[in-house]
């Protein structure tokens, strides 16, 4: 039943409680305690005091009748106090539950100004805050939390907001890539075996581009359980990305470096951390410089594997240094956009780390190269 009841009646009505058995219980031992002590006892004494002074009682012209009138004042005034003692608990009773209900209501304010601030945030709203004004009570740490949870669902709302804006720009650039050069071979009316070939060449390049975006936001975006119990040789793993990746190294004429990495063992999933590894190579060989190197290394800390992948490439702001975690998120649109990709590789890679449950950070500066730093 209470539960039906607002909280500010249901405290105060619990208080009213509480208040009105201790009163009750205080009352009645106070008016016990005086009519045994200024009622009955005085009365008792009166009574004999008035038998063994009989002769002094008559000697001052007082009779029993006197005796008896002054006996029944006593009882008269006993019951009045009585009386005005309940009336007295009842008044404070009715004070005391005004008072909580007061009370209750200024202590329960925020509550109202909270649930008034949560109506009034929409999706399209989410600056709102609840104002607590330093309050240190359970208050103020209920808007303060609540306070901390909107400034993550904020933030996690506008990556969401980039991140569809971002996937529906990579896809409608490759799909209008294909109808506009279909729509141009469509106009000609009697294309040649080269212009039809040139055409479905365009219409492989972008569909292939397609698959392979549809694929890593697949990967991205999948909650299914992998196992994550198999040992891995990082110079073993190491070893045979830098072969595939040997092309775009030998492009730049870049130079790798590798050190200890003898020994080091991995549990975990061998696909999911190739893939990683091999993110974080490529994108150290596409926005290295000519001639530039790339070093990488691993060493043991406590319980963790610490991996280090550092380049001496264009580096990275250091404002954007958190973001670049984000899905599509690009640095440099331009730059980023003539060596390829999506902007989904270091947003897969972090994705994999966590799911081993370690962590990625990165330094860098720009112009001064980059470091990522696996916690594995």
């Amino acid at each position: 039943m209470l539960k039906k009841i607002s909280l500010r009646a249901r405290l105060t009505l619990l208080s009213a409680m509480v208040m009105a058995c201790v009163a009750v219980m205080l009352t009645g031992m106070f008016l016990v305690g005086a009519d045994r002590i200024f009622v009955r006892n005085l009365q008792q004494r009166f009574v004999a005091q008035s038998a063994e002074y009989d002769i002094v009682l008559s000697r001052t012209e007082l009779d029993k009748s006197d005796a008896g009138e002054i006996t029944f004042t006593i009882k008269q005034a006993g019951n009045q106090f009585n009386i005005w003692g309940v009336a007295g608990l009842i008044l404070m009773l009715f004070l005391g539950t005004g008072a909580t209900w007061l009370m209750a209501g200024k202590a329960l304010k925020p509550l109202g100004e909270l649930t008034g601030t949560i109506e009034e945030i929409g999706g399209n709203n989410l600056s709102r805050r609840v104002e607590h004004q330093d309050r240190q009570d359970e208050i103020g740490q209920l808007a303060s939390s609540f306070n901390h949870m909107m400034d993550k669902v904020s933030a996690s709302f506008g990556r969401q907001q980039r991140f569809s804006a971002s996937a529906a720009h990579e896809l409608k650039t490759p799909l209008a890539t294909i109808l506009v050069n279909l729509d141009v071979l469509d106009m000609e009316e009697k294309a040649s075996a080269d212009q039809i070939k040139r055409v479905l060449s365009i219409v492989r390049t972008n569909t292939e581009r397609m698959i392979r975006l549809v694929d890593s936001l697949f990967q991205l975006t999948a909650e299914k359980k992998s196992e994550m119990c198999e040992e891995v040789l990082p110079e073993e793993m190491f070893a045979e990305i830098l072969e595939e990746l040997s092309p775009q190294l030998d492009a730049k004429h870049l130079s790798v470096s590798l050190s200890g990495l003898s020994g080091i063992k991995l549990i975990g999933n061998r696909v999911m951390l190739y893939r990683a590894m091999s993110n974080l190579i490529e994108n150290a060989a596409k926005y290295n410089r000519e001639n530039g190197s790339i070093s990488i290394s691993a060493s043991r800390q406590e319980e963790n594997i610490i991996i280090k992948i550092s380049d001496t490439g264009i580096g990275i702001p250091e404002e954007e240094c958190e973001r670049i975690f984000e899905p599509f998120y690009r640095v440099d649109q331009s730059r980023s956009r003539s060596v390829g990709g999506a902007g989904l590789g270091l947003a897969l890679v972090k994705d994999i780390v966590e799911k081993h449950g370690g962590r990625i950070r990165v330094n860098s500066q720009a112009g001064q190269g980059s470091e990522f730093i696996l916690y594995l």
